[in-house]
């Protein structure tokens, strides 16, 4: 007799992130190409790993007097004080007040599921949560599954293919007041500081609580303070808010998925006291987190060698994503394609808009075997000397065919 299985009314789940990658997989054309990997890649087509990783990873399993006993549940202390310098300055006076803090978090979005748990518990007041971004967050579900309602706001205008202040401020003014305020990748609001001054007006006066994403620290600039320039102004002049840092793809350490939830607060109580509470959720979530990528990233940034080494890794790998941007639009302009190709290298970090419509992300697909998302929202530092050629000349060809 065969039972009735307890699970034989769930449905698959829509997927997250499409089929992209799984028609590419299933593509059997021989120089077939897929430009959405989320990790930065090298040369040869494999993910990118800072070279100072591999050389502590190995002293660190060679130690013999390393203890394997659980971390607490805040994560390592040593790590979280690295973390936290490195997000707002080794000298930043909010950390020598001790009003800052953190929690290390697990996966890339570890750190929006312990912030959100904390705001529907003890901030029922913010019922709304407002998304802002140049691009689609998945991070909106956690909240969504939170019970909060959310808005998302894009800043990208697909026109003038940039990200659009005019439309950042357009967005600020209807989003509803006593709002969670999350802003995607801070750096690619490309505000001037007239603008932060106004914007933090607007956050006053609306009583929004800002939640930050740093994905992607020192990979947008090669300026490791510049891409966090903006989040320490907003600590220096008192402001509260949540911050998630991930430290998986700067590191090159992706399957370790490591990051932390940073805390602003007003003062050393009250940190301690927000702190208290996220631990216990930290205990019910995910309990003691995984110390092998902890352990690395401190020992590169407490060692000044190792981390000046990791600096320059860093300033390699976005040196080399500005000269493939220069060299991809050059090589259009050489072609003829149509249209101007400025747009490319205005933007800065590893993925970018390539400014293609659907049509022509189509031809790319099905005609050439390069795939990429509909948005032609790519990952540069999948194209190579090796087919960089073969993916402009695509390019061109899906620009001019589909022309009208």
């Amino acid at each position: 007799m065969t039972s009735l299985s307890v699970f034989s009314d769930i449905p698959p789940a829509q997927k997250l992130e499409g089929s992209l990658l799984k028609f590419y997989k299933q593509d059997n054309y021989s120089s077939k190409m897929f430009l959405a990997y989320r990790v930065c890649m090298t040369d040869e087509g494999h993910p990118w790993v800072s070279l100072v990783v591999h050389k502590t990873r190995l002293k660190i399993t060679q130690d013999p007097s390393l203890n394997y006993e659980y971390l607490p549940l805040l994560g390592m202390k040593s790590f979280i004080q690295a973390a936290l310098e490195l997000l707002f300055g080794k000298h930043s006076q909010a950390i020598a007040e001790k009003r800052v803090g953190g929690v290390h978090t697990v996966g890339d979005s570890g750190a929006f599921q312990l912030g959100a748990q904390f705001l529907r518990t003890w901030r029922k007041n913010l019922k709304n949560v407002c998304i802002v971004s140049c691009q689609k967050e998945q991070y909106g579900l956690i909240f969504q599954d939170m019970g909060f309602t959310v808005y998302e706001y894009t800043i990208w205008n697909p026109k003038d293919l940039c990200s659009d202040p005019i439309l950042f401020f357009d967005v600020m003014e209807h989003i509803p007041a006593d709002s969670i305020l999350v802003i995607g990748n801070i750096i690619d609001c490309r505000l001037t500081q007239n603008q932060w001054t106004k914007l933090m007006s607007i956050i006053k006066s609306k009583r929004l609580f800002p939640f930050f994403d740093i994905p992607c620290q020192g990979l947008s600039t090669g300026d490791l303070e510049e891409d966090t320039r903006l989040l320490q102004y907003f600590v220096s002049l008192g402001f509260e808010f949540f911050c998630s840092q991930s430290l998986s793809k700067n590191f090159g350490i992706y399957d370790e998925g490591v990051g932390i939830l940073a805390v602003a607060a007003l003062s050393n109580q009250d940190l301690l006291c927000v702190l208290s509470q996220l631990m216990n959720y930290v205990g019910a979530l995910w309990g003691n987190p995984p110390a092998t990528g902890a352990r690395i990233i401190t020992s590169i940034l407490c060692n000044p060698a190792l981390f000046g080494e990791w600096k320059y890794s860093l300033k390699g790998v976005v040196e080399n994503i500005m000269l493939v941007k220069e060299k991809v639009k050059e090589k259009l302009r050489l072609l003829g394609t149509p249209g101007s190709w400025n747009h490319i290298t205005k933007q800065s970090g590893t993925h970018g808009y390539l400014g293609l419509n659907y049509p022509q992300v189509e031809f790319l697909t099905k005609k050439k075997h390069i795939y990429i998302p509909r948005s032609s929202r790519i990952n540069f530092t999948c194209i190579n000397a090796r087919n960089i050629d073969y993916i402009t000349q695509s390019i061109h060809e899906a620009v001019v065919l589909t022309e009208g």
